[in-house]
């Protein structure tokens, strides 16, 4: 972890993040964060942020949702992102924002309670292993039911909403698998535990319309890298029994980037390894749009904007 974090507008060391046990956010879960990449140079010299403005402005979207103010500007919260990078010397990094309620009162009204913002960040190589991007991970479908967006707003990343994407994951791992998949309240497939998942079948790379999961980031850059591919997308329902007789499937998300799946419920996925188009994507995901597209680090903040824009233009 890193020792330097941003916390209401100033950089703080770690010894100096103090946190109450009243702290509002711990006990009632009403909170939202993000997860934000950045990348390395081959030369080692610099780094970008992948797509920093959409999940600056999902951060402040989730905050609307749970009716939770943010009292900085976007252009401020971004600063602050690339801040931390910067004093912590980090590259190959995840950052995280997190919005939050302290320990101003307990209950469950929040009216005129303030909002608090830090932000840290840690190095992060790779979330499954750097072998299993290309032979990819074993996983199970989940007993547990991915929560109906009525119940707990689905368009947000909201931090107690998490608890159900956590009791699949540790699940799977004392299973044996490496990751869960979630079913809607309808039986139909939903997402990882914190991931979206795509399916490919016949050259159609499908992935499940956006009722009950994330509408991630990632997600739109494969969909689009998929048609620039020549590809037909379609988001549609997809059922458990598509997941055992596609051709390739794959997860998704900023934390995983694009992670196949080798297995399901101990059934093979065609060739039980990473597939040709999941190849296809991933390689230029990895390499094209994010190895290539590098600023130096210690540059001004709009030519991180430039990097966006280079990033959202492909996509």
């Amino acid at each position: 972890m890193s020792n330097t974090y941003w916390l209401n507008g100033k950089y703080i060391q770690k010894e100096d993040a103090y946190l109450s046990p009243l702290t509002h956010t711990l006990h009632y879960g009403l909170g939202a964060f993000e997860g934000v990449r950045s990348y390395a140079s081959h030369a080692g010299d610099s780094v970008s942020i992948f797509r920093l403005k959409e999940h600056t402005e999902r951060l402040f979207e989730s905050a609307k949702i749970i009716n939770v103010p943010i009292n900085h500007s976007m252009d401020e919260v971004m600063e602050a992102q690339l801040g931390v990078i910067e004093k912590s010397e980090l590259k190959d990094a995840y950052i995280r924002p997190l919005i939050y309620l302290n320990d101003e009162r307990l209950g469950l009204d929040i009216v005129d309670m303030k909002s608090h913002l830090m932000i840290s960040c840690w190095e992060w190589p790779s979330y499954f292993g750097a072998e299993a991007l290309e032979a990819g991970i074993d996983v199970m479908v989940s007993s547990f039911t991915r929560q109906f967006p009525n119940s707990l707003m689905t368009k947000g990343k909201i931090s107690g909403g998490y608890v159900n994407g956590v009791m699949a994951h540790d699940q799977a791992k004392r299973n044996g698998y490496q990751e869960a998949i979630l079913l809607d309240t309808n039986g139909f497939v939903a997402e990882g535990s914190g991931q979206n998942i795509f399916i490919i079948k016949k050259g159609k790379v499908m992935t499940p319309e956006l009722t009950c999961c994330l509408n991630g980031i990632t997600r739109r850059s494969v969909m689009k890298i998929a048609q620039d591919l020549g590809l037909e997308v379609q988001e549609r329902s997809i059922t458990r029994d598509e997941l055992y007789t596609a051709d390739e499937v794959f997860f998704c998300g900023t934390a995983v980037e694009i992670t196949p799946i080798r297995a399901i419920d101990k059934i093979q996925i065609g060739v039980g390894k990473r597939g040709d188009i999941t190849t296809q994507i991933q390689q230029i995901f990895l390499v094209y749009c994010i190895k290539f597209t590098i600023w130096k680090r210690h540059l001004a903040l709009k030519l991180f904007y430039h990097v966006e824009f280079l990033i959202i233009c492909y996509f």
